[in-house]
């Protein structure tokens, strides 16, 4: 059993309607890219962490071709809330309209194998240029909230590390921690994943740590559309 994190997807039906190679050469055909990436390094027993932005779908009916071709690919599969998942709906009802195949971090935590993931979608940094507290201070507040909650309930998980999930990365522009990333290190995390970022100018200088916590950004276009292996899993502790 492994670990996968893979994420930011932007997917948009077979044939695309809305094609992403405006972003980028490297974007070019980047559905079959991840699908066969997948296909050949994800295996049924293992699992696969995602950061958000999986389909620029604006429903969760207009999502479902995107989600059920995601969900016959082998391995488990968690997911925490992007930006432009404006599909995402109850927990409930997103399970039901895809059968089981997904696993939704919200309020709440999950174990696989001898590893607890925490997460939430978070948000821009208070200390970022486009910060504006009349909007921006209560959704921080929500999910930091949100993200405290996801890790109390992992370490009362019988896991051997905690691995906290954000879309958003816990920092500025100026690569300086949040909230969010105090946070995370208190709540004993010891790698914390994100997405949200993306194209080679933006990929310049990014942390490699934070507050003593390992950082990894697992957008697909930084990954080259290939799944990034984290570890491998162990069953948990009886």
């Amino acid at each position: 059993m492994k670990l996968y994190a893979f994420s930011d997807f932007h997917l948009s039906g077979d044939p695309p309607t809305k094609p992403m190679d405006i972003f980028g050469e490297n974007w070019k055909n980047h559905r079959e890219k991840i699908v066969n990436a997948w296909k050949e390094t994800i295996h049924e027993d293992d699992a696969v962490i995602m950061a958000g932005d999986l389909s620029w779908a604006m429903s969760m009916e207009s999502a479902i071709s995107d989600l059920t071709m995601l969900g016959t690919l082998p391995g488990r599969k968690i997911i925490v809330r992007g930006n432009h998942d404006f599909w995402w709906s109850t927990v409930t009802k997103m399970t039901a309209m895809t059968h089981g195949a997904f696993e939704f971090i919200h309020n709440s935590a999950i174990q696989v194998g001898n590893v607890a993931l925490a997460g939430t979608r978070g948000w821009i940094s208070e200390t970022a240029k486009t910060y504006k507290e009349d909007t921006d201070k209560s959704i921080i507040l929500r999910e930091e909230g949100r993200m405290e909650r996801s890790l109390a309930l992992a370490k009362q998980m019988k896991a051997d590390r905690i691995i906290a999930i954000l879309h958003y990365p816990p920092f500025d522009e100026m690569r300086r921690p949040s909230h969010m990333m105090e946070i995370i290190a208190a709540g004993g995390a010891d790698l914390c994943l994100y997405g949200h970022i993306h194209g080679a100018p933006n990929f310049k200088n990014l942390p490699d740590s934070l507050l003593g916590v390992p950082l990894c950004l697992t957008s697909s276009d930084y990954l080259d559309f290939k799944p990034y292996f984290i570890c491998d899993l162990e069953a948990p502790h009886a």
